[in-house]
């Protein structure tokens, strides 16, 4: 089935990039809500983006990286394969860095690290760079 964004790009595709600038749009409005210390608020908030976002990475992303991967190391001298390969490390660790952050932060508090500040905001850092970079993969592959 084709996507709504047209380019006769697979609807997966179309559905993972708007939902996660959508998300990503949340995120720092989670950041905005945090700056003002509502702090239970911005919890939940972030906890429901983290949990979404997992969604378009398992169902859209996860299974073309890992046919990437399995194209070997000869092909990663051009750019269709390296933006994708590079593109999934960083998201894949902001994701799980976000993960943790949200299981440390609402459910297991003696998780280290004490003060988890500095990991919200690599996490953000992080994840924003991903979507930008997605974004980019996006154009690279259906642009």
């Amino acid at each position: 089935m084709s996507g709504f964004l047209g380019s006769g790009t697979p609807l997966i595709a179309d559905l993972s990039l708007v939902s996660l600038w959508v998300l990503g749009a949340v995120a720092v409005g989670g950041w905005v809500v945090a700056r003002q210390r509502a702090f239970p608020r911005h919890c939940r908030l972030m906890a429901w983006v983290t949990f979404l976002a997992w969604l378009p990475i398992l169902f859209g992303m996860v299974v073309p990286w890992l046919g990437l991967i399995r194209l070997g190391s000869t092909v990663f001298a051009q750019p269709a394969t390296v933006v994708p390969f590079m593109h999934g490390v960083t998201g894949g660790l902001a994701q799980l860095l976000m993960t943790y952050t949200i299981l440390r932060m609402n459910w297991r508090r003696k998780w280290p690290p004490r003060r988890p500040l500095w990991l919200m905001r690599i996490s953000l850092a992080l994840w924003l760079l991903s979507i930008v970079g997605g974004t980019g993969v996006y154009l690279l592959l259906y642009g």
